[in-house]
């Protein structure tokens, strides 16, 4: 072997070993592996047990195994890498957090470059990890671009002109930016784990080919207030945008991120999105995708929706899509809820902590703009909505925000 390829060689074995040691789980074990089924390989899970504990780690990697996709391609676009930082983050409170949070898998970037790379319970680099609701604001970044490419007039135009179908619903007349910003004031209960309550409905449509999801919207006729009155998280809402985008470029969902963003931003993988039976798209959850992948779309954020040279997204719209306009107070953080606020599909942080996708049982992409910080976290909470697992993870984003201004 020459000179020149040994060094070659041995440049290529540092950065292996360089990438092993940022993706290697931390000393401790996870917390309670066993009741998450360590024990037994991780079992493999079904409709019937997928929120039952022991196959919660199964489940949120085999969405697309237990139920009807379709893909989200990359394409031929050309990876966009995620260099490792010349120094992993050495930070105690990152291994204490894993060792407590019922984590699968989690991300940090800044500046574009890995500072950690860790998975649980099991989990891979190569695993699609399920996205729940985070999935929103990749349809809400769809509208953008649509509103762009005038397939969509204009943010206020009804969704009826689209749909007409929504014209026989409480959605007549409703605005997209009132729906982008779940202020329809449609009646809906989103209740999670209950058999009838209508999140449950919209759910059957995809985990059992039941009513498609357009016909469970066509049920819902009542209002509770005038559309830009409230906040009211709704997934209707978000599923009454994807019939929108349908209608409007005449493509699938699925077709139409692939194209506009999952390739154009530089995905290393396909993803793969949830039908109804039908072939929709569940647009208000499950898309499935890599853990660097869904650190990707954050950075894709955090660029202002810029890919290299490439305008993805128009960065207009990230703006708007990251903040409240003044007449919209109610939106602000700690008013649309007691913490946080609302943009287009995105949770907005109070205390310039910027901004979050976020989905059930613990999934979340943070941004900060302004620090140039990624977290991506996907995990596995023993409850669709645990306030204080959610606590902990919003604490160690704090924490890390304060860490980040000396990285």
């Amino acid at each position: 072997m020459s000179s020149r390829h040994h060094l070659l060689a041995r440049v290529c074995l540092l950065l292996l070993m360089a990438h092993a040691c940022l993706a290697s789980p931390p000393a401790g074990a996870a917390p309670d592996e066993a009741g998450y089924g360590a024990d037994q390989g991780y079992p493999r899970s079904s409709l019937e047990t997928m929120s039952q504990k022991p196959y919660l780690v199964d489940a949120h990697t085999a969405m697309e195994r237990m139920f009807r996709s379709t893909p989200v391609r990359r394409g031929e676009h050309p990876v966009r890498p995620l260099p490792p930082a010349a120094q992993p983050l050495q930070w105690s409170e990152l291994d204490t957090y894993l060792a407590t949070h019922p984590a699968t898998g989690l991300m940090i970037l800044k500046d574009g470059k890995v500072f950690a790379e860790r998975y649980q319970y099991g989990r891979t680099a190569v695993q699609r990890f399920t996205s729940w609701s985070m999935a929103k604001t990749v349809v809400a970044m769809a509208v953008g671009i649509a509103i762009e490419e005038k397939h969509i007039h204009s943010i206020d135009d009804p969704v009826d002109r689209y749909e007409p179908a929504l014209a026989l619903t409480a959605w007549k007349g409703v605005s997209i930016r009132h729906v982008l910003h779940m202020a329809s004031g449609v009646k809906f209960d989103e209740t999670y784990g209950v058999a009838n309550s209508d999140v449950a409905q919209l759910s059957r449509a995809w985990s059992r080919q039941q009513r498609s999801l357009a016909e469970v919207l066509a049920g819902m006729t009542e209002r509770e207030v005038a559309a830009g009155q409230r906040f009211k998280y709704i997934s209707a809402d978000t599923e009454v945008l994807g019939l929108v985008l349908a209608k409007a470029t005449g493509r699938p969902l699925a077709g139409y991120v692939s194209e506009k963003i999952w390739g154009p931003m530089g995905a290393e993988d396909d993803a793969s999105w949830l039908i109804d039976a039908k072939g929709v798209e569940a647009a208000s959850c499950c898309l499935n995708a890599r853990l660097r992948d869904y650190a990707r779309l954050g950075q894709l954020l955090l660029d202002g929706g810029r890919n290299g040279e490439r305008q993805v997204i128009p960065r207009e719209w990230v703006e708007s899509a990251t903040s409240v306009r003044f007449r919209d107070g109610y939106l602000q953080p700690r008013r649309a809820t007691p913490y946080l606020g609302y943009g287009y599909q995105v949770w907005l942080l109070p205390d310039d902590l910027g901004y979050a996708l976020l989905g059930v049982r613990g999934q979340a992409v943070y941004v900060h703009p302004r620090l140039k910080l990624v977290m991506v976290q996907t995990a596995v909470y023993p409850e669709f909505v645990n306030n204080e697992l959610g606590g902990q993870r919003d604490r160690f984003w704090r924490a890390l925000v304060f860490r980040a201004t000396r990285l």
